[in-house]
């Protein structure tokens, strides 16, 4: 049957007929012109029939010339597919499920999602918005792949947990407020403010709740809210006041339409974290959602020190 056939010599042949000639399709595929009648040579004699008629410097594609060409083109656009396997690999697909609380969700998570869906446009991702007790438990059912939380620090032999930062939080009130708990005591007595909260298992509500039954603080009421945008409203219009995390009041801390209600020793820490369960099979698509999480909370930090130098 002659000389093996090689990739290289259809890729010449081919470019013979796009280009006319032997010598052009030499410049332009860098050989000789000897090279490329040797890639020619050895493809007509495995098939036993001239591909081209030559006379003179002219040259016709033969019928069967014609008839390889077709499947040249099928073949080469075969390779290329074989080629770039390694590189579809790389292009990460799947489904992710997320579970966050509004606070980060609100105020963290949009950079996140905006960076991951520019590099992976073919994940699709689920985000759920839940208190921190029911997201963790989204992970330890199966419900979400992984889990946003603010709360003290998770230990749970089930979950991995990579800390993202300190939330400081804060009570704040409107800027006219004249409370000041660190100046005053308030044990065993009511306070005239209404506490506006949001949701019982919210932690950060939980937190505060404890800080006041320690010190025998009573509110005179309650408001419960499910919005922290309608709780902001509500205590900058001088209906009460509200404990929150830092990050979704400094706008208006800055701004002078909320102010920061000194409570003498500081509130238990809470972080935020990303958990998912220790048996979960971490995808690429999964690891590189995690990847960019921990790389933009990096950047939180570094912000959060820029924030505290101007303050």
């Amino acid at each position: 049957m002659g000389e093996i056939m090689e990739i290289r010599h259809f890729v010449t042949f081919k470019k013979v007929i796009e280009m006319g000639s032997f010598t052009q399709a030499a410049e332009h595929l860098g050989y000789t012109q000897s090279t490329v009648t040797s890639h020619i040579q050895a493809l007509e004699e495995h098939l036993g029939a001239p591909l081209f008629d030559r006379m003179g410097r002219a040259i016709r594609v033969t019928d069967i010339g014609k008839k390889l060409l077709h499947y040249t083109h099928e073949m080469l656009e075969t390779y290329g597919k074989i080629e770039n396997i390694a590189i579809e690999e790389k292009d990460v697909r799947g489904e992710i499920k997320i579970a966050a609380p509004e606070s980060l969700t609100v105020y963290r998570l949009e950079p996140i999602l905006r960076e991951y869906r520019m590099k992976f446009p073919h994940v699709s991702i689920s985000l759920s918005n839940a208190n921190c007790g029911d997201n963790k438990r989204a992970i330890l059912n199966g419900d979400a792949d992984i889990a946003f939380v603010m709360l003290p620090p998770l230990q749970d032999s089930d979950l991995i947990v990579h800390s993202l930062l300190d939330e400081p939080i804060v009570l704040v009130g409107s800027p006219d407020c004249s409370l000041n708990f660190s100046g005053e005591r308030y044990e065993k007595q009511k306070i005239s403010d209404c506490l506006i909260v949001n949701e019982k298992e919210c932690s950060y509500r939980k937190l505060f709740e404890e800080y006041l039954m320690e010190r025998g603080i009573v509110p005179y009421n309650t408001m419960e809210l499910w919005s922290i945008e309608a709780m902001k409203r509500c205590v900058m219009s001088g209906l009460g006041i509200a404990c929150l995390p830092l990050m979704t009041v400094n706008d208006e801390i800055k701004e002078e339409k909320l102010k920061v209600i000194p409570c003498g020793d500081n509130f238990k820490q809470i972080f935020s974290q990303i958990a998912y369960h220790k048996n979960k099979w971490v995808s690429p698509a999964l690891s590189m959602f995690i990847d960019i999480t921990l790389r933009h909370a990096k950047d939180w930090s570094c912000q959060e020190m820029t924030n505290s130098l101007k303050v």
